[in-house]
């Protein structure tokens, strides 16, 4: 159980938490950007990844907001019953989410969402929630949690590498027919939950 030393309060989240999602602000700005590089063609195709500064801060404004259908997803998901759903509260407030789904099939999670309001970043919010996510897992004896950030989304990139997660593989048109160009292409990260050092909450 969290203390108020602790930050906010971590609980699972509630159906009657539907209403408030909306209220948690999970956008980002960013001073830098992880460029992907393409060269090669068919078999022989590679990626470099290399981090640039921008030359001004990015500030994706509301763009990254839980619609209607992230929230349907959602609640489809904590009805299965079948994963991890926290919200860390302050005040009557939802400053966070954990979404973690357990996929049977491949024995892992995927963590869909592990959201941070942005008043609310840089106290450990997030390595709390990281660390809840770990320790479920293990208890579950799932293999690994898989999960996916933007290239333009280098904070995040920075944060789940702190975790122990590793780069596992991207995708260049799973956002449309021109990520490369557009500058947001998907990275895929794997925490393996087998091989994890000790320590989690």
């Amino acid at each position: 159980m969290s203390t108020k030393a602790d930050g906010p309060a971590l609980r699972p989240l509630v159906p009657a938490d539907f209403s408030r999602l909306g209220d948690l602000d999970p956008n980002f700005g960013a001073d830098s950007i992880i460029e992907v590089r393409k060269a090669g063609a068919g078999m022989a195709v590679c990626w470099s990844l290399v981090e640039r500064p921008l030359p001004a801060p990015s500030d994706e404004g509301r763009r990254y907001n839980l619609l209607p259908a992230d929230l349907d997803a959602l609640r489809a998901r904590l009805a299965a019953g079948a994963g991890l759903y926290l919200v860390a509260e302050d005040a009557g407030r939802i400053v966070g989410l954990l979404d973690l789904e357990h996929i049977a099939w491949n024995n892992a999670a995927f963590l869909w969402n592990l959201l941070i309001d942005r008043a609310y970043r840089r106290r450990g919010l997030g390595r709390r929630l990281f660390r809840r996510a770990v320790a479920w897992a293990r208890r579950q004896g799932v293999r690994a949690i898989l999960l996916e950030t933007q290239s333009n989304n280098a904070p995040a990139c920075h944060f789940y590498a702190a975790q122990g997660c590793e780069l596992v593989g991207l995708h260049d048109l799973y956002y449309s027919n021109a990520d490369l160009e557009l500058g947001e292409v998907a990275i895929f990260w794997a925490y393996r939950v087998n091989d994890d050092a000790p320590g989690a909450e």
